[in-house]
């Protein structure tokens, strides 16, 4: 029985289908024929199934069929009539707008239509699948199979694969195939029924072979690259007809040998060679030479006792150094001599200087701050403000999913998002109720820009159904320009979502919603968008708290920016860090205060402490950075940020140095004279002494400084001016105001008054005990000795040698940017703005090559910049811009240039009837819209000679020229005609009513999504290598590059080049300066090369911490140079001084015992405490780019200039100088109160006596 039923059923089946197939499949045979009414009431008429012999066509539909069709159907017969003649040439006027551009996209396209319904033999490859009944009762195809050969689908699909709408800088394929990447998924969106705007039937593609005496359709297609100029398309729609463009160096491989790069590997192999170069000579020139413990040691008197000849002849005396030093030796007599008349003197100046803070202003503009108001990008960004407008201001909102693994696109949080767009909408700022409607963007009529999933649904929740959203979020993702918001404009998933893979946008783990706001030059315009801002922050910062009760934010995530967040931010960084730079400050003077003070007896306490004398020498500090803000602030030259926040960091270690070696100075001549020599005379020789050193080191600063003020970066040059002024005045305080503060002090100590309360004299205090420092006394017995040790120089010299060869092959990998997000709190909102940008935006920002310069209204312009006519140059602009869109590796350019020229010269094409076209006898000329009736309107250039044609002939050309192309530049695309220019070119052309041309326009594209600094800095250089070969090949055509980020990013074009220039200036003015008052050459490039090695060495540290360079850290550079000159100028100069005649590893060991533990104690540990601070602040920029710099450079420095500066010295110091009777005396014999240093061969044996005896009569 069920065998029975199952048997029938087939039947039955097998009865049904063959009613509803065609039954006959030969040449000259017919499907369908005719209309026999449609589905639905206003449906479009659908055809008769007949399945009969074709027809020979009268003589009207003849002349109309090879009107629409083409000649092949001059002589056959058809299977179409009139009716559906005129249906298909009214489907496909809307496909024609869009694909025309390429004739041979459009050929294919229409004979591929007019095949399907007027081929002769059209049952051979068609089956009809379906027959329905219309609305008046006949029969109707309802469905067919339409059998394609793939060698004909594959031709059809690449003619128009291509295809670009520049509009939307799109291709047409999204439009007219569903954004198809191959021909089956291209043929069957084709054959989708869509009654209102696509089939008004289902047409299937089958891949299965077709039935019997069915043949696919199969014939040649014409390639967009066809010999025929009027069916080849131009280079923006085919690939095959582009030019070929000269590589680039990006695309080259980078050398490396293995896994290091060329330039590391050959460092690491100088390295080597070096090394065993000079083992090996050492080993031919004395093969003894490493058992040899030739150095300073501690060698027991009582086995050597003989007088050490001099090894060098008696150096000569230096005529300017006498002279320094007799200068300063009056200078600091007079001082001490008359305190307070140099205290108030030097008061009133710096009073009168500081009188300038009337002008103070801080320069808080960032394009001001890093961008010379002359630079290329400053300039090509007020051309483009100016003549286009400024870039619009954008409010972005994120919304993820807490649980980041899911995707967010559900109903409840669709719900959502249509909510706060709506709020948003009605927002109202306070106080002058501005509201989204008054501010935003829209070009095409009254609705705002707004980017949103619910534009699928214009934004309206009421067309947002809970039963049939899903199948219409595929629809409109697969399809934007058939889900059109009220703007008009298609939305491209990939503006909208975020965080999905290939189209799988259903898994998108974002939503983005984008405001788009007008942007003005006035800033009181520009006040009334902030203000609504202002709102919008308000309003989102309620929404994340949870404090709207529309919008349940328990498992999503918001992060938002507004066009003004990253400014506000910013300044709000700068705030909350003001206080660590204070606490930083405090900690460093607390240390100077208390570090210059004697260790004394418990009754002395409060007499030996110097902290008044600290606090004197700090606000000289103080006194020196406010000279400097007084006068260029009276100059009129703006203070920064980072001048307010490390002049007085700079300064500081520059200035707290000299202070420490003045005091330490003055405290070893009163050991040395016992009290005997009066204040006065022990003040003048202390500066006698050490000013030229001073000098050294400030003129040195100065002017290393002062040559960092011709760069043309406004934040580098303003800080190098402001440093070069503030270190150069608090020389001339601290030499004059400084010992000043130094013999009152002197004087109090000696008359027993407390430190801080001078009024207070301590009766019964124990008489005062002069006696050597700890560190001085460490460095003298155990530092000094050990590090000149032969064979501990060889290891310090090869160790720091390696060390700076790691450093050269690291300077390249210093990557260059400053992630904003460094620069922020580290509790800021934008944080997770600007990751959220990072992981989920897949857009990255729009680029407009603008060009000026070119005649657009003559053929010869023309041709110059279009891309869509077969007879454009082959180098246009458009074409180049093209192709290097198809390498988007090294250009960073992903979407298809908004080229205008061609949409534009398509818009007049009179096969686009529904583009240009005028009311019929209108004076003046008025032009139709979609809702005119056709015969009341008359086609632009229809009845043209030349006629308008893909060769570019019978264009406009000159004032006619002009004429159209204001009027398509006012007429809004609509589906009818997309290619109008009101939307997408409304401020893309600079017209000149004067002149009746164009001074200027610009082609809109966009840069691939940029993740980094690096990506962002790969753009701009990309972009204006682009612009450069455009103006190459295009002599005529003045173009350059704008985006809205490249005025923050010119200064990496040049960074690396600039900031060699200033470590040029500073390292030949450090090396003149030190020659000269040295009065030895070798000496000064011994101090240059220590500059050099201890920035190469704070450059290595950078790669491998993660310090990028720019503006800021190109600023600590500075500073590095001038921290490297303080740590080494010191040392340096006692070795030149050390004496007549003495050995250089004497005069070594001297300086270390002389100046060592003054630049340990002042510079050294000075920063380290104040550094040390700034590891706790909240600001990342401050963690980054100040305490790892700074913790670099004053260690780098520190072990350059007392540990490798020394030994250097003591191998290849230069000569030493005489100085005068008063001023020479020996360093260690003074340290040791006159006890006898007597010298064999290379060892200095000093006497301890009774002092501090040992067992075994050792030093």
């Amino acid at each position: 029985m069920k065998n029975r039923i199952f048997v029938s059923v087939i039947l039955l089946i097998l009865l049904i289908v063959s009613g509803l197939a065609s039954d006959i499949h030969q040449d000259g045979y017919c499907v369908m024929r005719g209309q026999c009414g449609s589905k639905q009431a206003f449906g479009k008429q659908l055809n008769c199934p007949y399945n009969g012999p074709a027809e020979e066509p009268d003589e009207d539909l003849r002349l109309k069929l090879v009107e629409i069709c083409g000649s092949q159907f001059e002589n056959s017969l058809t299977c179409c009539d009139a009716a559906q003649l005129d249906d298909l040439k009214e489907s496909t006027k809307q496909a024609e707008t869009l694909i025309s551009a390429c004739p041979a996209c459009w050929k294919n396209f229409l004979g591929f239509f007019c095949t399907f319904t007027c081929s002769p033999n059209q049952s051979t490859f068609v089956n009809a699948t379906s027959i329905g009944n219309s609305t008046t009762y006949q029969e109707i195809v309802t469905s067919v199979d339409f059998f394609v050969g793939e060698h004909y689908g594959k031709g059809f699909f690449n003619s128009c694969k291509d295809i670009k709408f520049a509009a939307t800088n799109g291709y047409v394929m999204d439009f007219i195939g569903g954004g198809a990447t191959n021909y089956h998924d291209f043929l069957t969106y084709l054959g989708k029924e869509r009654p209102m705007i696509g089939s008004p039937f289902q047409i299937n593609f089958p891949l299965s072979d077709p039935l019997k005496a069915m043949t696919p359709f199969d014939e040649p297609a014409i390639r967009c690259n066809d010999t025929d100029i009027n069916y080849r398309c131009s280079c923006m729609d085919c690939q095959s007809v582009c030019p070929i463009l000269d590589s680039t160096p990006e695309e080259k491989p980078p050398c490396r040998i293995g896994s290091i790069s060329c330039w590391s590997f050959s460092i690491y192999l100088c390295y080597i060679i070096i090394i065993l170069s000079v083992f090996a000579i050492c080993y031919v020139i004395d093969p003894n030479y490493y058992n040899n413990n030739i150095g300073y040691e501690r060698v027991p008197l009582s086995s050597i006792e003989v007088r050490v000849p001099d090894t060098q002849p008696s150096s000569k005396r230096y005529w300017l150094n006498d002279l320094l030093q007799e200068y300063f030796y009056q200078q600091g007599f007079i001082c001490a001599r008359y305190p307070w008349y140099t205290i108030i003197f030097a008061g009133i100046f710096v009073l009168i200087a500081s009188s300038g803070w009337a002008c103070f202003t801080v320069e808080t503009d960032p394009v001001r701050l890093w961008v010379a108001p002359n630079s290329d990008s400053a300039i090509q960004k007020e051309y483009f403000d100016q003549n286009f407008g400024p870039f619009y201001r954008t409010q972005q909102i994120f919304i993820t999913n807490k649980n980041e693994t899911q995707s967010v696109v559900t109903y409840e949080n669709l719900k959502k998002l249509f909510i706060i767009e709506k709020q948003i909408r009605e927002l109202k700022s306070s106080p002058h109720n501005y509201t989204l409607q008054n501010l935003c963007f829209h070009p095409n009529g009254d609705a705002c820009i707004v980017q949103s999933v619910a534009g699928y649904w214009q934004s309206d929740i009421d067309n947002f159904n809970e039963e049939t959203w899903e199948d219409e979020f595929s629809s409109c993702t697969a399809a934007p320009s058939f889900c059109l918001p009220d703007f008009q404009q298609p939305l491209k998933p990939d503006m909208i979502l975020g965080g999905f893979e290939n189209s799988n946008y259903e898994e998108a783990k974002a939503l983005v919603l984008t405001f788009v706001l007008n942007n003005y030059l006035e800033k009181d315009k520009a006040k009334m968008a902030e203000e609504w801002e202002d709102k919008l922050r308000s309003y989102l910062y309620k929404v994340i708290e949870g404090k709207n009760n529309d919008v349940n934010v328990t498992d999503i995530r918001i992060s938002f920016s507004t066009e003004s967040s990253l400014e506000l931010e910013l300044n709000k960084s700068t705030n909350t860090d003001i206080y660590t730079i204070m606490l930083s400050y405090l900690v460093m003077f607390l240390y100077v205060s208390i570090a210059l003070g004697n260790r004394t007896s418990y009754s002395r306490l409060f007499i030996d402490t110097k902290f008044m004398l600290g606090i004197c020498g700090i606000f000289i500090v103080l006194a020196s950075v406010s000279t400097s803000v007084g006068i260029f602030s009276f100059l009129g030259i703006k203070v920064t940020l980072i001048i307010a926040e490390v002049i007085p960091f700079l300064v500081l270690a520059v200035g707290v140095d000299n202070i420490f070696i003045l005091n330490h100075e003055f405290e070893r001549l009163t050991l040395r004279s016992g009290g005997e020599d009066s204040i006065e005379e022990r003040i003048a020789k202390t500066l006698g002494r050490m000013g030229p050193s001073i000098l050294l080191s400030a003129l040195s600063e100065t002017i290393a400084f002062g040559l960092g003020g011709i760069v043309t970066m406004p934040a580098v040059r303003n800080f190098a001016l402001y440093a070069a002024l503030a270190v150069w005045v608090d020389y001339l305080l601290q030499v004059t105001v400084f010992v000043a503060f130094l013999s009152l002090d002197a004087k109090r100590q000696e008359d027993d008054r407390m430190d801080c309360f001078p009024c207070i004299k301590v009766e019964r205090a124990s008489e005062r005990i002069d006696r050597e420092g700890i560190l001085q006394k460490w460095m003298r017995k155990y530092y000094a000795q050990f590090i000149l040790h032969q064979n501990v120089k060889i290891a310090i010299i090869a160790f720091f040698v390696g060390v700076f060869m790691i450093g050269l092959s690291l300077v390249p990998q210093v990557e260059l940017g400053l992630d904003q997000r460094i620069a922020l709190p580290s509790d800021s909102y934008l944080i997770d703005y600007f990751n959220d940008l990072d992981d989920y935006f897949r857009v990255g920002p729009p680029v407009y090559f603008v060009a000026k310069g070119v005649n657009v209204t003559k053929s010869e312009g023309q041709r110059a910049l279009c891309g869509r006519f077969s007879t454009c140059e082959q180098f246009s602009l458009s074409n180049i811009l093209e192709q290097e869109r198809k390498r988007p590796h090294v250009s960073y350019i992903a979407e298809p240039t908004a080229s205008w020229i061609d949409d534009f010269l398509h818009w007049l094409n009179p096969s686009l009837e529904m583009c240009c076209r005028f009311k019929k006898d209108s004076n003046p000329a008025e032009m139709c819209d979609i809702y005119d009736d056709e015969d009341d309107c008359e086609v632009c250039f229809k009845d043209r000679e030349p006629n308008w044609n893909i060769t570019m002939g019978g264009l406009p050309e000159g004032n006619e020229f002009i004429y159209y192309m204001n009027l398509w530049k006012n007429s809004a695309p609509d589906e009818s005609c997309p290619l109008a220019g009101k939307a997408a070119y409304g401020d893309a052309i600079v017209p000149s009513p004067k002149n009746n041309t164009i001074v200027a326009s610009h082609f809109r594209t966009f840069h691939t999504p940029l993740k980094s600094q690096k990506d962002y800095i790969s753009a701009y250089h990309a972009a204006h290598r682009v612009s450069k070969l455009i103006k190459k090949k295009n002599p005529t055509v003045d173009v350059f590059p704008y985006s809205v980020f490249y005025i923050f990013f010119e200064q990496y074009e040049h960074i690396v080049g600039l900031s060699a220039e200033i470590f040029l200036f500073a390292f030949i003015s450090i090396w003149i300066v030190t020659t000269v008052l040295l009065g030895s050459v070798w000496t000064g490039l011994i101090v240059v090369g220590h500059v050099i090695m201890i920035v190469v060495d704070v450059l290595g540290i950078m790669a491998i911490w993660g310090v990028s360079l720019n503006a800021v850290s190109l600023v600590n550079l500075v500073i590095c140079v001038g921290i490297g000159v303080e740590f080494c100028v010191h040392v340096v100069r006692a070795f030149v001084v050390g004496g007549e005649g003495v050995e250089r590893n004497e005069r070594a060991y001297g300086a270390i015992v002389d100046v060592g533990s003054s630049v340990f104690s002042g510079i050294t540990l000075t920063k380290f405490w104040g550094i040390l601070v700034l590891a706790f602040t909240r600001s990342k920029i401050f963690e980054v780019y100040y305490f790892r710099m700074y913790v670099s450079m004053v260690i780098s420095g520190a072990l350059h200039g007392l540990v490798l500066l020394p030994v250097v010295l003591s191998l290849i110091g230069g000569p030493g100088i005489g100085i005068g009777e008063d001023f020479d005396y020996d360093v260690v014999d003074e340290i040791l109160g006159g006890r006898p240093i007597r010298r064999a061969g290379n060892r200095m044996l000093i006497d301890d006596g009774g002092i501090e005896s040992e067992s075994d009569g050792e030093l």
